[in-house]
């Protein structure tokens, strides 16, 4: 994750906060992803090689998943940050770290079910991007994909 401002009245403390929990947050998203194509696959009852790669994925180059991952950690923050106005000064935060990073990690939840609920093939994507990754071009045209879709639906990110 790349710790900087997104926008007016960002929370860097926040974002060294998610920045600590990257790989956690990373295994969420992979986690969803394969759950979301496991389920379509029973439901279609076809495996394709991306099923046989899924199946073996032990690790994958982060950086294949970084900008969403950084472009929903950036709505996190503007969604806590300005409309709860809750971590906006350390001085005024109740919360815990432990706190901190459990609420991070249920917006990421629920926003990676709205994002699918959206784009049906966003698991895919998810997937091909981490098991393909650059320079192959199946794992590029994903990434190009997702920064797509990060574009729409985080519009106020720019």
């Amino acid at each position: 994750m790349i710790v900087g401002t997104k926008f007016q009245g960002d929370s860097t403390r926040i974002a060294k906060i998610q920045h600590d929990s990257y790989g956690e947050a990373l295994r969420i998203i992979i986690d969803f992803a394969t759950n979301k194509h496991l389920k379509a696959e029973q439901v279609v009852d076809v495996r394709t090689e991306l099923s046989d790669l899924r199946d073996e994925l032990t690790s994958f180059d982060h950086r294949t998943l970084q900008w969403l991952h950084d472009s929903i950690a950036a709505a996190f923050r503007m969604d806590y940050c300005l409309n709860a106005d809750l971590f906006t000064y350390a001085t005024q935060n109740s919360h815990t770290l432990a706190e901190i990073i459990d609420l991070w990690s249920d917006f990421l939840r629920k926003e990676l079910v709205r994002v699918f609920e959206q784009y049906l093939q966003f698991p895919r994507l998810v997937l091909i991007a981490a098991l393909y990754p650059n320079p192959d071009p199946k794992g590029s045209d994903a990434e190009d994909e997702l920064y797509r879709l990060t574009k729409i639906l985080y519009p106020e990110l720019e």
